[in-house]
């Protein structure tokens, strides 16, 4: 008899009912994949808009301007970088300085680029537009890949139980058919 279409409700002896349970777990772990996938889209998309407001935010609060590197201290090498003391002047006419991390081929004197606030403080560098599309697609690509390991381990767990069922309904089943066997030998 061919293959019928269905949900595995017609009485074929060789289909069990774990066989029946088994695919519905794999299709219960499809259909979880499926369903986070828009989850994972419409979480990227919030997390999209919140950090670049933030990025926004920073870019128009953060200015670049250059300093002048006055003083170098070889001590406080880091792995290829050392700390440096550096100047720079803020379009407020004055004279600022902080420390910051320059290269080894670096000489007292170079101009680097420093990244400044408002009010011409130090202050790290604005989160990129780069940054915030990766780390949103990081997020999206995590959730999904979350729901891909949730979904297969829970198959393979529902696989593990039924297996061990059919091995212990099997051998129920040999044993029955055994002592059928040695009895009518018997008599």
């Amino acid at each position: 008899m061919a293959a019928r279409p269905g949900l595995g409700r017609e009485r074929n002896p060789l289909r069990r009912r774990s066989d029946r349970i088994q695919g519905y777990c794999a299709l219960g772990a499809v259909f979880l994949v499926l369903a986070v996938l828009p989850v994972a889209v419409i979480i990227g998309l919030q997390t999209w808009h919140h950090y670049s407001a933030i990025s926004d935010q920073e870019l128009a609060s953060s200015h670049l301007v250059t300093a002048t590197v006055v003083a170098a201290d070889p001590e406080t090498r880091l792995a290829r970088n050392y700390l440096a003391e550096v100047s720079w002047t803020y379009p407020d006419r004055v004279e600022h300085s902080g420390h910051l991390a320059i290269t080894q081929t670096t000489q007292v004197g170079d101009r680097v680029p420093v990244w400044v606030n408002d009010s011409g403080s130090m202050t790290s560098a604005p989160t990129t537009r780069l940054s915030v599309w990766l780390d949103t697609l990081g997020l999206g690509l995590g959730l999904t890949f979350a729901a891909v390991l949730v979904g297969l381990a829970g198959y393979r767990a529902s696989r593990f139980v039924l297996n061990r069922r059919r091995t212990h309904d099997l051998e129920v089943e040999w044993r029955r058919f055994n002592e059928s066997r040695s009895q009518g030998y018997l008599n």
